[in-house]
């Protein structure tokens, strides 16, 4: 039986966040928001939640870190919500990444549901 090669980087989930949240911050997200959710949440490592300024800014920030996961080797599984723009999610395995639109984000208060968990990233009232 022939071992599985690793086609992904091994990047730990906290430098791929603190990435992620760079690529963000340069374009321009604003509220950037970033959970470590080891053993709180079956899904993923983490969470990264911002906001984009329309719907045409959010379809370009999630453009631009799907095109960066490439360039890093993070391993990418699906992207929901891209065509409408009001909610996109991005699913980068170990790392859940959101970004809405300013009201979306107010209506389903992502922020709120994980009050305990380690902040690595905030960037909300800078």
């Amino acid at each position: 039986m022939s071992k599985r090669k690793n086609i992904f980087s091994t990047v730990p989930t906290n430098d791929k966040v603190a990435v992620m949240v760079e690529r963000l911050s340069d374009k321009k997200a604003r509220d950037i928001l970033a959970l470590d959710l080891t053993g709180r949440h079956g899904l993923s490592e983490a969470v990264v939640i911002a906001s984009a300024t329309s719907v045409r800014h959010g379809q370009g920030l999630a453009e631009h870190l799907l095109a960066s996961a490439r360039e890093d080797n993070f391993e990418y599984l699906s992207m929901e919500g891209h065509q409408l723009g009001q909610w996109i999610l991005l699913d980068f395995n170990d790392v859940i990444v959101h970004i809405f639109h300013p009201e979306s984000r107010d209506l389903f208060r992502l922020d709120d549901l994980w009050p305990d968990a380690p902040v690595l990233a905030d960037t909300r009232g800078a």
